[in-house]
């Protein structure tokens, strides 16, 4: 086949009526080029698929480390969340409880619609709480795990609804008007120290989690 090939390479290059090529000769050479080129593309392929596959373990090793960079962060932001609302959190569950065990007294009812000064004193036990923590990190809720976020916006919704009714309050009210007033706040108050509760927990967790414990708070 060696010889056939450069047969085909004869004195006789140039086409004329004298010189006529020998076609065998060519044709093997021309068999000899494609299986030449054939193993050539092959290596070729074989090098560039090798390249592709350290390239793509490149790029998961990158993206995977960056998943986790991203994930540490989102970690780490949630339990400082966490962390900025506690002390607010706990405190503001257990005054609302303390003030549900007076709206729930027996005599209560009778002095909230027949003493204003009464009102007056425990829509002053409801006004001296404020959720300041909370509002500075409410940009960052998101971090939170949806039932956590939802809980806490819940509640600071449901408090800021109470307040609100004191600012409607003009000394006008009928007895009905404030016993129903008076069973609003018997009603709401309990679903948001259970919302607060449950922000709470996820607190003490989040205390847990960072290897702290309560009494360093």
């Amino acid at each position: 086949m060696t010889v056939d090939f450069f047969d085909a390479f004869s004195s006789c290059w140039w086409l004329s009526q004298t010189c006529l090529p020998k076609w065998e000769a060519w044709s093997v050479a021309a068999g000899v080029a494609a299986v030449v080129t054939t193993a050539i593309l092959g290596f070729v392929t074989y090098r560039l698929g090798k390249a592709a596959n350290r390239a793509s373990a490149v790029a998961v090793k990158i993206a995977s480390s960056q998943a986790e960079k991203q994930a540490y962060r989102d970690e780490s932001e949630r339990l400082l969340v966490l962390m900025q609302i506690t002390a607010e959190v706990s405190s503001n569950a257990g005054l609302l409880s303390h003030l549900l065990g007076l709206l729930n007294h027996p005599g209560c009812e009778v002095a909230f619609v027949s003493n204003k000064s009464y009102q007056d004193r425990i829509f002053g036990r409801l006004n001296k709480l404020s959720f300041p923590s909370t509002e500075q990190v409410k940009d960052r809720l998101h971090y939170l795990d949806r039932a956590t976020g939802a809980s806490l916006v819940r509640a600071v919704g449901m408090f800021q609804l109470l307040q609100s009714s004191d600012r409607h309050r003009d000394g006008t009210e009928t007895e009905d008007e404030l016993r129903a007033g008076l069973s609003a706040m018997r009603a709401t108050i309990p679903l948001i120290v259970a919302d607060l509760q449950r922000v709470e927990a996820e607190c003490v967790a989040a205390v847990h989690r960072l290897g702290l414990n309560k009494e360093q708070l």
